[in-house]
């Protein structure tokens, strides 16, 4: 019978249930940062958490103090025990520590010409003689603002004309309108002082990243970021889309849940900006696929079946007013196209970023994590795959697996005579877990001093303090736990290699079949997107063989490509109609159907060092 787990998020660790100790107890032992200010005593609140599952009774003192919260699910850590398996959010308010969410883009010259225009305009007295309406008046300005040989279309809708006279006797005859390309006025108000801005959303399975911009420069003024939310209901997209399939109430909550969170970035970034969020007039849009049709609140069943077709893959406009209310009535949000079920519109934003439709040599764009998109770009021919890497990559399903924060571990060297360990660890605190990179890291220095062989398996006649038998096999000491900062050792297991290097065949098997594709044997540029390849050390993963047909000097880590894509699709007309070329043109491998995905992928299984 499998183990009953108790699954911390967003930090991505997994305890075992013991009925015997409450979730504040269980998460200080494995290294899950929550807020206890009172020290555990029910009385100070600061350790609230979110809990799925079924736990221990609800008492009358905890739920006064919970008050309507209780009723969303909410307990207080110290005094709930978990009697069977359950799913723990811990809300920002009660982390100890911050993920480390990669904000940074790929930097890359954009064009400007954004859809929104905002025009600073001096209205002229009436003419009597003429009777010329203030309508009237501001349509005649606008016109000689527009550039010589423009072809606007100017609409004013009816309930923006109410009150001119009044606002522009309020401001000396000054206005600031704001219109769409088409000559649509969104917006008209007194004086000079307007802020036209955009903002350009990158939805994640597990973070989002808001960019607030200028959309009279192009100019970033402000970059928010936080964990998905919907990780509390469903760690990875197919979970989540179970959960809408089961039931319809749940695609609604799941929207609703990224709905409040990019409203809240919204607000921050124009609080930080010193701006008004009600002068956001457009925002764009990139998420995987899943993602999409989850915030776009449409059915996301077919995702999870052959043959795995998106419910429509052209971009999309809707009212921002729902997601952002201080929005004006007229305000959009773009959403870019997808490709497949699992080639989405982060996708096509980070092909657009990196400018792969131009590429003068074969390139390929990785972007890794429990679902890795991969393209292969020539000057030819787009073609894209995905792979279910399963979730290694981001400490999933690894005994101490974390996601990136406070305490992982991300980069390890190992002594070839003595296996001893030497650990970097994010915030430089002690360890309590090992993230994505560090996995990979420390892996591929046991493969290169011979302690796990290229099959997958640690070598037992190495057995020393480092390299020894566990409670459920063999294991490899990272640290003892007079070192650590769960109390408890942190160790490697065989499990933990196996998940590996599942996860890495799964990648090595979609670009080889890629390349083969194409007929290529190797590629001149890699570039690694996303937050798992800007932290993954290239050393190491070619010391494992991620990557075929790759010479290590060519690998270049790229940061937030998709974000960037959504920046360029946000203030360039032509960047976005680009992207909907990008997925017309991009052409789609599927791997599940491939007649040599199995072969390729139990020879894409060895630790062997890069054959190349």
């Amino acid at each position: 019978m499998p183990e009953e787990i108790i699954l911390f998020q967003p930090m991505g660790r997994r305890v075992p249930v013991d009925k015997n100790h409450s979730l504040l107890v269980l998460a200080e032992k494995n290294g899950v940062g929550i807020e206890a200010t009172c020290g555990g005593k029910g009385f100070c609140g600061s350790c609230k958490v979110q809990v799925q599952g079924k736990v221990s009774q609800l008492e009358k003192e905890e739920a006064d103090f919970l008050g309507l919260d209780a009723q969303k699910g909410y307990r207080l850590a110290c005094q709930t025990r978990a009697l069977e398996g359950a799913n723990v959010w811990v809300p920002e308010n009660s982390r100890l520590q911050q993920q480390v969410i990669l904000i940074t883009g790929y930097e890359h010259e954009m064009n400007f010409d954004p859809e929104i225009c905002l025009w600073k305009l001096s209205i002229p007295l009436a003419d009597t003689e003429k009777s010329n309406q203030m309508h009237d008046r501001i349509i005649a300005q606008l016109a000689l603002t527009a550039p010589e040989g423009s072809d606007f279309q100017w609409h004013l809708p009816s309930d923006l004309i109410n009150g001119l006279n009044e606002k522009a006797n309020r401001s000396d005859d000054k206005l600031c309108v704001v219109t769409t390309m088409s000559g649509h006025c969104l917006e008209i108000n007194p004086g000079w002082d307007t802020n036209c801005l955009g903002l350009a959303v990158d939805l994640g399975t597990t973070t989002i990243v808001a960019y607030l911009v200028d959309l009279e420069t192009g100019r970033v003024l402000s970059v928010k970021a936080e964990m998905n939310p919907q990780v509390s209901q469903g760690e990875d997209v197919i979970s989540r889309i179970a959960l809408c399939r089961k039931n319809h109430d749940r695609l609604e909550k799941l929207a609703r849940s990224v709905h409040q969170c990019i409203d809240a970035l919204a607000r921050d970034a124009c609080m930080e900006a010193g701006v008004d969020p009600g002068h956001i007039f457009e925002t764009v849009l990139v998420g995987n696929t899943a993602m999409h049709h989850i915030f776009l609140q449409m059915d996301p069943s077919g995702l999870a079946q052959a043959p795995y077709t998106p419910v429509t893959s052209d971009s999309v406009e809707i009212s921002a007013r729902p997601i952002l209310p201080e929005s004006v009535p007229g305000a959009q949000i773009h959403v870019l196209p997808v490709k497949a079920g699992f080639v989405g519109a982060d996708t096509v934003a980070a092909v657009l970023a990196l400018d792969a439709d131009q590429v003068t040599e074969p390139t390929l764009i990785l972007d890794l994590g429990t679902n890795g998109e991969i393209v292969l770009a020539t000057p030819e021919r787009l073609l894209c795959c995905s792979c279910a890497a399963g979730p290694a990559f981001e400490g999933g399903h690894i005994k101490w697996g974390l996601r990136g924060a406070p305490g992982a571990v991300d980069q390890v060297r190992v002594s070839a005579e003595t296996l001893v360990p030497e650990l970097r660890v994010i915030g430089d605190g002690p360890a309590s877990g090992i993230c994505g990179s560090g996995l990979v890291s420390l892996v591929s220095e046991l493969v290169k001093v011979g302690a796990v062989t290229s099959s997958g398996g640690f070598d037992t006649s190495r057995r020393c303090k480092h390299l020894r038998q566990g409670t459920d096999g063999w294991e490899y000491l990272l640290a003892t736990k007079e070192n650590t900062g769960t109390g408890q050792d942190l160790v490697l297991t065989h499990q933990d290699l196996s998940h590996l290097q599942l996860a890495k065949a799964a990648i090595h098997a979609g670009i080889s079949l890629l390349l083969a594709e194409l007929d290529i044997t190797r590629v001149e540029k890699v570039l690694l997107a996303g937050a798992f390849g800007n932290y993954l050390d290239p050393v190491a993963a070619c010391g494992i063989n991620i990557f075929p047909g790759v010479a290590l000097e060519n690998i270049t880590s790229v940061g937030n490509a998709a974000g960037a894509g959504a920046l360029s699709a946000l203030i360039s007309r032509s960047q976005r109609k680009r992207a909907q070329t990008i997925a017309r043109r991009m052409d789609y491998l599927e791997l599940a159907a491939h007649p040599k995905f199995n072969e390729t992928f139990v020879m894409s299984m060895a630790f062997s060092e890069q054959d190349i």
